[in-house]
């Protein structure tokens, strides 16, 4: 199986290499807005926008433009890869799954440009076209053939990310109910797993804000243009840099810990989306919950094993797990008495347990018949109880 891999490592390039990618991602970002301004325009004046390789085309015509000459010195693969960019942001917004594309300022902290090809990797060194060797901290092993990189500014600095074509081939598991691990997020837990253990929320955003306060309402006090609000901004961003790092961390060993340790994963199919409506959004985006089942999901896939999201509207905190009672609740409920049997239940562990008895259902059914999962017992969506 081939999959794309993206390695990311940062760049330690020389004052003229930071300035000519300043002057790469400048030229990229001109041609973006350039691009999309000649779109709009033909749009209201004809009803109709250019396509990607008739601006292509245009593109060629302006580096023979006096006023526009500078083009020239630019890699035209550099130059290609905004319009590129532009067909698929354009097409993402007639098909609804985005905002319409807008202009890019050059007072934005992320400013990058890309390579479709022509990049190569040697020791600690990489090539790109036009600029030569550039160093950079290699973290770790490249796998495969790279097929693209793209040079990124960030607070911190310049890096490069490689995306790699690699060939895996997963031993296919083969998951039984001691190796399927359910699990529930939360806002108090992270998460509680059905094996019982619990892994704290880290709280990053809320631990943070008044570091992020105290910089913000001092970046306010600047006088617009000056120097020291350029600096002032750089550190805000460097700390939104942070921040954002340490949430990928956290995620990625714990998401690579869960999946290396069971045969499946098993977990709600949550509208983060939808919640991020409500009065807890902060708390919400701070957790992660959607990034993470992302990568529960893809580095699954990559070592064969599986991971399955059950329907979100399964009342899995409702239904008692041993009994199958199905309970009243309200939210602030961390602990109840079930209906049904009496017994005293925690809230998350119950709702663990029920996404790891859904979710077998469906997983040991695989291959079986319609009426009978793997171990002979019948199928039963709403069935609490069923699975040991």
């Amino acid at each position: 199986m081939i999959i794309n891999k993206a390695f990311r490592f940062k760049l330690k390039p020389t004052r003229a290499q930071a300035g000519l990618f300043s002057q790469y991602a400048g030229a990229s970002r001109w041609v973006w807005n350039e691009m999309v301004a000649e779109r709009k325009r033909a749009f209201e004046e004809a009803g109709k926008s250019p396509s990607m390789y008739e601006q292509m085309r245009r593109l060629t015509t302006l580096k023979q433009e006096e006023a526009t000459v500078w083009l020239g010195t630019i890699p035209s693969q550099v130059l290609q890869e905004p319009i590129k960019h532009l067909q698929r942001a354009f097409q993402n917004f007639f098909d609804k799954r985005a905002a319409s594309p807008r202009f890019k300022s050059k007072k934005q902290t992320h400013q990058a440009f890309s390579y479709p090809q022509g990049v190569k990797v040697q020791a600690n060194q990489v090539y790109l076209p036009k600029l030569g060797w550039v160093r950079f901290h290699q973290s770790r092993e490249i796998e495969g053939e790279i097929k693209r990189a793209t040079i990124r500014r960030k607070a911190s600095g310049w890096y490069v990310s490689l995306i790699c074509e690699v060939d895996i081939s997963p031993q296919p598991a083969c998951p039984t109910p001691d190796t399927t691990l359910g699990i529930d997020l939360g806002l108090t837990d992270f998460l509680v797993a059905s094996h019982g253990e619990r892994v704290a929320t880290p709280r990053l955003l809320r631990k943070a804000e008044r570091k992020l306060r105290q910089a913000q309402q001092s970046l306010s006090r600047k006088q617009k243009g000056s120097n020291r609000r350029h600096k002032q901004r750089e550190k805000v961003a460097r700390l939104h840099e942070h921040l954002a790092n340490a949430r990928q961390d956290f995620l990625h060993k714990l998401s690579t810990r869960l999946v290396c340790e069971n045969q499946a994963v098993i977990a709600e199919d949550l509208s983060v989306k939808g919640l991020a409506r409500t009065r807890l959004a902060k708390s919400i985006h701070d957790a992660g919950w959607g990034e993470f089942l992302r990568q529960l999901a893809y580095k699954c896939a990559w070592q064969g094993k599986v991971f399955h999201p059950i329907d979100r509207f399964f009342p899995s905190t409702k239904l008692h797990a041993a009994c199958g009672t199905l309970n009243t609740l309200s939210l602030s409920d961390r602990h109840f008495q079930c209906a049904g049997c009496g017994q005293t239940v925690d809230r998350d562990y119950n709702a663990a347990l029920n996404i790891k008895q859904q979710g077998l259902l469906v997983v040991l059914a695989a291959g079986q018949s319609d009426s009978l999962n793997a171990r002979g017992l019948a199928l039963s969506p709403a069935t609490a109880g069923a699975l040991g």
